[in-house]
């Protein structure tokens, strides 16, 4: 009887130890801690401008709009290494990104307060400046869909601003309709905008119609009887 009560005994002694290591297996993750990450975004337009007024979310949450400097300053939350999608609105005028902004959560060294990010709101609408030189044409109305925009001078210049989109067809006339000896009858001068403000230089060439010479009625010359 003393031999079975001593073997019960180590056996309990062994079986205790396998059931602590069990349990801490069943124990939560300890929480990582999160902690503050500061940006710069600055939104910029096609000719390196500032545009104010860029939304940026973090999901459906507004984190902040550019100011007439055309930037934000923005504070991320997170541990480190994680990564954050951030969406950009930008204002009418502008198309927004077709892509996400993607920000690493990540500690600069000494010196650096935070990281800087830059992101593109190209205009929808563009100023075109169009150069007109009608040779023979002066004092010509010049007509967009038309509407008058502008008229040549007395040397048959003009310069005509107009507000596009990108890709734009353009069509001006040149209204000859008060001027029927110019030849041709109210040309039409095309030219398609590009994705940018620009300058444009046309030109047109008139010829001037010669009127018929007068024909003069023979004088009767009298006779004498």
């Amino acid at each position: 009887m003393i031999a079975f009560v001593c073997r019960s005994t180590r056996v309990l002694l062994v079986a205790l130890p396998l059931c602590g290591c069990l349990s801490k297996t069943d124990e939560a993750p300890v929480p990582t801690h999160t902690l503050d990450f500061p940006i710069s975004i600055a939104a910029r337009s096609e000719g390196k401008s500032a545009v104010s007024d860029v939304e940026v979310f973090l999901g459906k949450r507004l984190l902040g709009t550019t100011d007439a400097s055309g930037n934000a300053q923005l504070a991320l939350h997170g541990s480190e290494g994680d990564t954050q999608t951030l969406n950009v609105k930008c204002p009418a005028a502008y198309p927004s990104p077709e892509r996400p902004l993607l920000v690493g959560l990540r500690h600069l060294g000494d010196g650096s307060t935070r990281a800087h990010f830059e992101v593109e709101c190209f205009s929808l609408v563009h100023s075109v400046v169009v150069g007109i030189r009608a040779e023979n044409g002066a004092r010509l109305p010049i007509l967009r869909l038309k509407s008058v925009v502008g008229q040549t001078d007395d040397q048959g210049v003009a310069h005509v601003l107009l507000q596009a989109s990108t890709n734009e067809q353009i069509a001006l006339t040149l209204d000859t309709s008060k001027n029927a000896n110019l030849l041709p009858q109210n040309p039409t001068l095309d030219f398609a905008t590009r994705d940018s403000d620009e300058f444009l230089l046309v030109t047109q060439k008139f010829t001037v119609k010669q009127a018929p010479p007068r024909r003069v009625a023979p004088r009767a010359i009298p006779t004498h009887l």
